[in-house]
C-alpha cells in the first residue's frame, strides 16, 4: 500500500513538473497580434549563419526609428527589373510600428522576432533581431510571394530588396567566395527617414505608396 502511495505521489510530481514547464513555454511563446500583424518569439537556434554575431538585449528603439526602418524596406521584381515598391505602405507602417516597438522591448536573451503581416494582398513574413548598432531584417514573403533568386534560374526568380543609404545586404562566405543575400538587410540602428525616388519614373514624381 505504501509503495502504491509513493508511486502515485511520484506520478503526481512528474505531472506537475510537466504542467509547469508547459505553462512556461506557453508564456514564453506568446504571440502578439494587432492590425493584421502577428509577432512571435523564436529561439536563436532557428537562425542560420549567426554564430559570429553578438545579439543586443533589451531592444530599445523609438517608434519613430522603427517607422524609418519599415519605410526603408524596398523591393523590386527581379525579372521585370523596373519600379521600386515599398514593402509596407505609410498607412500600414503607422499601424504596425507601435506593436513592433512594444514587442521588441520584451525580447529576452536567446530569442528573436518572427513576424507576419496579413492584408488583402497576401502575407508578408520575416525575421528581425538586433546586434550592436545594427538591425537585421530578413524577409521570406512579400504580399504572398516567396523570395527566390536562383542564379541558375532553376526556380523562377521573384523579388529582391533594394538598399538605401545606411543599409547593406547580408553576405555569406562559402569556400572562399562571398554570396550576397538579397532578402536580408542589415541597417544602421539609427536610420534616418528614407528619401528616395523611383528612378524608372520622372524625377518629379515620388515613389507612390504601396
Amino acid at each position: 500500500m505504501k509503495a502504491r502511495y509513493i508511486l502515485i505521489l511520484k506520478l503526481f510530481c512528474l505531472s506537475l513538473v510537466f504542467f509547469i514547464g508547459a505553462c512556461a513555454v506557453f508564456k514564453e511563446e506568446r504571440n502578439y497580434s494587432k492590425d493584421g500583424l502577428t509577432i512571435m518569439f523564436r529561439s536563436l537556434n532557428h537562425l542560420d549563419d549567426v554564430s559570429n554575431l553578438t545579439f543586443k538585449y533589451p531592444i530599445i528603439v523609438s517608434e519613430k526609428n522603427i517607422r524609418n526602418h519599415l519605410l526603408s524596406l524596398l523591393h523590386r521584381d527581379i525579372i521585370k527589373s523596373r519600379g521600386l515598391k515599398p514593402v509596407f505602405s505609410k498607412a500600414t507602417v503607422a499601424k504596425i510600428a507601435p506593436l513592433f516597438k512594444t514587442v521588441m522591448k520584451k525580447v529576452k536573451p536567446g530569442k528573436y522576432l518572427h513576424f507576419e503581416y496579413q492584408d488583402s494582398k497576401g502575407i508578408t513574413e520575416g525575421q528581425v533581431f538586433v546586434t550592436a548598432k545594427k538591425i537585421h531584417w530578413r524577409l521570406f514573403r512579400i504580399n504572398g510571394v516567396a523570395y527566390s533568386n536562383d542564379p541558375l534560374r532553376l526556380i523562377k526568380p521573384t523579388w529582391k530588396l533594394i538598399r538605401l543609404p545606411g543599409q547593406n545586404y547580408q553576405t555569406l562566405k562559402t569556400g572562399g567566395f562571398k554570396k550576397t543575400i538579397q532578402n536580408r538587410i542589415i541597417a544602421n540602428i539609427n536610420l534616418p527617414f528614407p528619401k528616395y525616388r523611383d528612378r524608372s519614373r520622372s524625377s518629379k514624381n515620388p515613389l507612390p505608396a504601396k
